[in-house]
């Protein structure tokens, strides 16, 4: 029994440290995005397309014996892990749509705030004549 509560203790290290890299990786991706004026689907087509380079290099770099059809197996397992993931993201589409729905409004509110004002946020505010 004392090793399932180290296995506990590893699992939640790996997701914590997980979720602080895949953090950290997101935001450089959106910077990046922003500054080079890159769409989200873009993006997403791109991030895609480094995670199957990386699967890649990370399988010819980490077994003993690469080959081709082990290549071939590894990239099989990659697209199911893929299709787990996108099954997972499809039980949470109502709570993602509603949630993006509400920061859209919040973000029309805050834009509609601003024209009001005639000055964005932390922005001084036009003096009256």
């Amino acid at each position: 029994m004392a090793g399932s509560h180290n296995d506990d203790e590893t699992d939640d290290a790996y997701d914590a440290a997980f979720d602080q890299h895949r953090a950290a990786l997101y935001d450089m991706l959106m910077d990046y995005a922003d500054t080079h004026e890159l769409s989200d689907s873009f993006m997403a087509v791109l991030a895609s397309d480094i995670g199957l380079s990386l699967r890649m290099v990370a399988y010819a770099a980490e077994t003993e014996k690469p080959s081709v059809g082990g290549l071939r197996l590894d990239l099989d397992r990659y697209a199911r892990e893929l299709g787990d993931s996108v099954r997972d993201a499809k039980k949470y589409a109502a709570e993602f749509i509603a949630e993006a729905k509400a920061a859209q409004e919040a973000d029309e509110e805050e834009d509609d705030d601003e024209d009001e004002d005639g000055a964005a946020e932390g922005e001084p505010k036009a003096q009256p004549s």
